[in-house]
């Protein structure tokens, strides 16, 4: 073992149509090839943008990831990576709110002010550039590949795992304690990516996990959702975010600024527990099987009174 350091759904027939216009191969055994960037029948991951109740009868929004998708019966599989099954470990580390200046359309424009929080002087990027840049550090001296990433994640991002890391506020200063959160219709190691580093960094920071404000804008994070931006991680990438803590609490901000190798050691630790625990050939080994979205119908119509 490593040494560790200290919805909206649309109706199938639109789907079909939308295949069969934009010429799809189609192969009645294997399903219908669907190219990156083209509808699937599948539900749109939320984004915190989005009203909280869509259109029901709207066409569909989710998208396949680069390498594209395969519809079948009841069934969008996304094929496999290639990937040298026994190759370096990589890792991706996402400075939250780093050069939000230029960023691809598909993000669209409101990311360009979400230059993350601002208290006694201190601002959340430049702390997350640092613990960032720390845990870097540590994972290297263990032989893994590390991405340092702007907020801009590149097309597809592939990696043994992926990590944003971010700091809240409150306003106030009342509140303190870390966050984490991962997206839904991923591959099936989310949950142990989480879980591990919640654990290790809960243990050496000594913060408490904070479950009662975990976002939407966490859940929905841009970076992981692959089924709307092709600028996301692959679907094959376990992803977190963590909301290392509260800037506007003064403990918490203690913490990551006086501490902050503290605070990569703990991140680090975690993530190198869940290498050890997790090899490529189970994250990479397998296609995901995406279970398509239930026929929804619109709108019923309103009754009307007979003359």
């Amino acid at each position: 073992m490593r040494r560790l350091v200290p919805i909206f759904v649309a109706a199938a027939a639109v789907v079909g149509a939308i295949l069969f216009s934009t010429n799809f191969i189609h192969d009645p055994r294997a399903g219908v090839a669907v190219p990156a960037g083209a509808p699937l029948p599948l539900a749109q991951e939320p984004d915190p943008d989005d009203p909280p109740e869509l259109d029901p009868a709207a066409p569909p929004m989710a998208l396949a990831p680069p390498g594209g998708a395969i519809v079948q019966q009841g069934l969008v599989r996304i094929p496999k990576p290639k990937i040298d099954l026994t190759g370096t470990r990589r890792v991706g580390i996402q400075v939250g709110h780093f050069q939000t200046d230029d960023v691809p359309k598909e993000y669209g424009t409101r990311i360009i002010t979400q230059t993350g929080a601002s208290w006694g002087g201190y601002n959340e990027v430049d702390i997350n550039q640092d613990i960032a840049d720390r845990v870097a550090k540590l994972l290297r001296a263990q032989g893994v590949e590390v991405d340092v990433l702007p907020t801009t994640v590149p097309v597809g991002y592939l990696a043994d795992a992926f990590i944003a890391l971010h700091a809240d506020s409150d306003g106030v200063g009342e509140l303190s304690g870390f966050k984490m959160a991962h997206s839904s219709r991923r591959g099936p190691f989310e949950d142990s990516l989480m879980t591990t580093i919640k654990d290790t960094y809960q243990r050496e920071t000594g913060l408490d996990y904070d479950a009662q404000h975990v976002s939407r804008q966490m859940l929905g994070y841009y970076a992981m959702n692959w089924s709307r931006y092709q600028h996301a991680t692959s679907p094959f990438t376990p992803s977190v975010i963590l909301e290392m803590g509260f800037v506007s609490n003064d403990g918490d901000l203690t913490l990551m600024v006086d501490h902050p190798d503290r605070v990569a050691i703990a991140i680090a630790n975690g993530i190198l527990k869940f290498l050890d625990a997790t090899p490529r050939s189970k994250i990479f080994g397998a296609d995901l099987l995406i279970p398509q979205a239930p026929i929804r119908q619109g709108q019923a119509p309103s009754p009307t009174t007979p003359p």
